[in-house]
This record gives C-alpha cells, sequence and structure tokens, in this order.
C-alpha cells in the first residue's frame, strides 16, 4: 500500500530543496557580478553604454516580456534609479545599493548567464530571479528613491518603460 501522505511530503520537501538550490545560484550569481558592477559605477562611459544597452533590450521585451513580466516593474525601477544616480540627480542610496541596482541591470543586459537568453523564454527566467533577488536586498532604498522620484514630477510614462 501506498502511503500518500509520505509522498506528498517527499515531493514537497524536493520542491523546497530545488527552491534554496535555485537562489543560492541566483546569491552566487550576483556576488560574481559585484565587482563588474562596482567598475561601471566607477566609470561614466560604461555606466552610460550599460544604461543605453538596458534601454535597447528592454525595447525587444517591451510586447512580450514572459518570465520578466512580473519583476517588469522593478526592472524598470532600477534601471530609473541607476540612470538618477548617474546623471547625480539621485545620490540618497548607500553605496552596497546602488552596486546591487547594477548587477541587476548589468544581469538583465549580458546574454549569457546562468540561463542564456537565446533561450526562448527560459532564457529569462535567471535574470528575473537575479532582478526579484536583488530587489529584495534592496527594498527599503529603492522605495525611497521611488518616493523621491514621485516629488520630483516624473513622467508617469517613465514607470512602464526603460528608455534613454
Amino acid at each position: 500500500m501506498i502511503d500518500r501522505n509520505k509522498t506528498t511530503k517527499k515531493a514537497a520537501k524536493t520542491a523546497s530543496q530545488k527552491e534554496k538550490s535555485t537562489n543560492k545560484q541566483y546569491a552566487k550569481a550576483v556576488e560574481k557580478t559585484k565587482s563588474k558592477a562596482e567598475e561601471y559605477l566607477r566609470d561614466p562611459k560604461k555606466t552610460k553604454k550599460l544604461l543605453e544597452d538596458a534601454a535597447k533590450k528592454s525595447n525587444r521585451y517591451e510586447k512580450n516580456r514572459g518570465p520578466l513580466d512580473k519583476v517588469w516593474s522593478y526592472l524598470t525601477a532600477l534601471y530609473r534609479l541607476l540612470r538618477a544616480y548617474f546623471r547625480g540627480e539621485y545620490r540618497d542610496i548607500p553605496w552596497t545599493s546602488i552596486v546591487l541596482a547594477t548587477v541587476g541591470i548589468i544581469y538583465f543586459v549580458s546574454p549569457i548567464d546562468l540561463i542564456p537568453d537565446f533561450i526562448p523564454v527560459v532564457g529569462l527566467v535567471d535574470d528575473a530571479g537575479v532582478i526579484f533577488l536583488v530587489v529584495k536586498q534592496i527594498k527599503a532604498d529603492l522605495d525611497n528613491f521611488l518616493a523621491w522620484e514621485i516629488t520630483q514630477g516624473e513622467d508617469e510614462d517613465d514607470e512602464s518603460t526603460i528608455t534613454e
């Protein structure tokens, strides 16, 4: 006789282990990209190019976001945060948080990561995971930026797209 309770518990445990393993992979990817993000932040030309590349790539996914759909508003907020920081408009953020925001943008722009972006649909799953992890780590600072942005009278259309 099959014990359905044990089978259900085993399946739940396996799913939980897979999720923990995936989260560890995302965390490892974030850590690996931090020094690259700092390099970008210290070089205005690289930061500008990163912002341009993010704008171009986001335009390709504007209508069909796939796995990015659930984190799109976060991605665009990270982009606007980095752009405002780069322009010197918003600096009220800890260095570690702006580095992590940059990590999220780098990861989005990079075609080669945990799951290469050229693999249809699935290629963006890891991008969404990294963006979610980054936002989770800097949520309070991102919320402060969004509140600041409201006081600046930013155009509402700007919130859903990435533009230069």
